[in-house]
């Protein structure tokens, strides 16, 4: 059976296309009875050899459109759904003896969520392209959509969708978090840790809009530049050179430590 390509393009007009361990998957997984496909998908540990990757699941998920099988739908919405709740912020947290929940958080998970799950309901009715990139790189896309609903949670006003169009993530991904290490005060307690996240987040917000799809597609986890077919990058998403990239990054981390900064100093 021809596994039906993805639609969606980047801004150079080149076709998304699955990486090949998921295509390969992807056509083992066609000769499967469904039960089988689903006692699979169930395996929740990525090392077990059972686990399906949730790209195979989606593929699948788009599938039951073209047999009208509502009942298979819903069976890998409900897989794909605790896969999305899994990745989310996690709004419940114990203090003392009691159980708390920051409602900011239960707002990023809850828009995380909605997004998602409007996009493959969309794509039921008509084929959505959006939803292409999370057959690419599932996880990255969830991330994308924290980036997005995080953004908006923070206060930013008219938030736009993220630069390549397929929402993930209120993480601070390792590389930025390192380059804003020494201006995050020792010893926070989570709410305070929350509290500079979203400094960090109103910080990107004021960059140019050039360095800000940059530390985006940072915090997404997009490599600057990749050897690997069908894989995006940053070149390819801003239609830039390597070095052209690395220089909006590098003055973006440097107007993110200088706004930490003011405001360290004017909290003291």
């Amino acid at each position: 059976m021809c596994i039906e390509p993805l639609r969606k393009r980047t801004v150079s007009g080149k076709l998304y296309t699955r990486r090949d361990e998921i295509s390969a998957f992807i056509r083992l997984s066609l000769d499967w009875p469904f039960d089988e496909l689903l006692d699979k998908a169930a395996m929740r540990d990525r090392r077990h050899a059972d686990y399906v990757p949730s790209e195979v699941l989606l593929y699948h998920l788009r599938q039951t459109k073209t047999d009208n099988a509502d009942g298979l739908f819903v069976a890998l919405y409900n897989i794909l759904l605790d896969r999305i709740e899994a990745a989310c912020p996690r709004p419940n947290s114990r203090r003392g003896d009691k159980d708390v929940e920051d409602f900011r958080v239960a707002e990023i998970r809850d828009k995380i969520i909605e997004r998602v799950t409007e996009l493959m309901f969309e794509d039921r009715r008509d084929y959505v392209e959006q939803l292409d990139a999370y057959e690419v790189f599932f996880d990255r896309a969830v991330r994308s959509v924290r980036i997005d609903k995080f953004r908006q949670v923070s206060g930013r006003e008219n938030a736009t969708e993220s630069v390549v169009h397929h929402d993930g993530s209120e993480d601070i991904r390792e590389e930025v978090e390192e380059a804003l290490e020494r201006y995050k005060k020792p010893s926070l307690t989570k709410e305070e840790d929350f509290d500079y996240r979203f400094r960090i987040r109103r910080a990107i917000d004021a960059l140019s809009e050039e360095e800000r799809k940059v530390i985006d597609l940072m915090l997404a986890e997009f490599p600057i530049e990749t050897n690997k077919d069908g894989e995006p990058s940053m070149t390819q998403l801003l239609g830039c050179v390597e070095k052209t990239i690395r220089n909006r990054r590098d003055r973006a981390f440097e107007k993110i430590r200088r706004a930490l900064k003011l405001e360290d100093n004017d909290d003291q």
